[in-house]
């Protein structure tokens, strides 16, 4: 399906881990959805259509020593994850249904809209952070890097003409796509063992031949 992936055996690793990588971010938020990408990150991981229940995928990961996370950047949105070797296949197999089929359950688009404006509050005080605002005011307007890229409460509230759960599956739709992605796993089992193991699962993420 045109996915990039690279596959790394080693025999004594402690923890098996993957990320997936796709060839989108904040640059390419709507003017007036600024924010987009980095809400989309979030809502992605609070259920598929195979694993339904919102935390499966976290609760799993942290049953089995490992750990979770992603980030939003100008042309990148990032996810990875690690675990206990011997659980590779099934934490793959929640992985890749981000991918696949996420169900962007309306419930839980309120909860995440908050969420993302409590991490915009944290920062706003922060010297990174900051410094970033200034760039962002002698870029030129036209930049896709002079927006606001982490996202608000208001950048994310519905309109009469523009409902944010609307904004998401049509931003999903149209930037993530299997040729512009790419995978790393690292694990205990042989090549071809794990090119199996992806194959089985990456296969159904969609090539919208981008």
């Amino acid at each position: 399906n045109g996915m990039k992936v690279l596959l790394v055996s080693d025999p004594q690793t402690d923890k098996a881990s993957a990320a997936l990588d796709v060839a989108v971010g904040s640059s390419n938020d709507p003017r007036h959805r600024q924010g987009l990408a980095h809400f989309l990150e979030h809502m992605l991981f609070l259920g598929t259509q195979k694993y339904p229940q919102s935390g499966e995928y976290q609760a799993f990961i942290s049953a089995h020593g490992g750990s979770h996370n992603a980030f939003t950047s100008l042309e990148h949105t990032n996810y990875f994850f690690d675990i206990d070797p011997q659980q590779l296949q099934p934490a793959l197999d929640r992985f890749a249904q981000f991918f696949i089929s996420p169900l962007f359950t309306g419930q839980f688009v309120d909860r995440e809209k908050n969420a993302v404006h409590s991490e915009y509050q944290a920062r706003i005080r922060d010297d990174e952070r900051r410094l970033w605002d200034v760039y962002r005011e002698l870029f030129h307007v036209s930049n896709p890097a002079a927006t606001f890229s982490v996202g608000s409460l208001e950048t994310l509230s519905d309109t009469p003409n523009s409902k944010v759960r609307d904004d998401l599956v049509n931003f999903y739709e149209r930037h993530y796509s299997a040729n512009t992605m790419t995978l790393v796993v690292l694990g205990r089992e042989p090549l071809p063992v794990l090119q199996a193991m992806v194959e089985a699962l990456f296969s159904a993420v969609p090539d919208r031949k981008l």
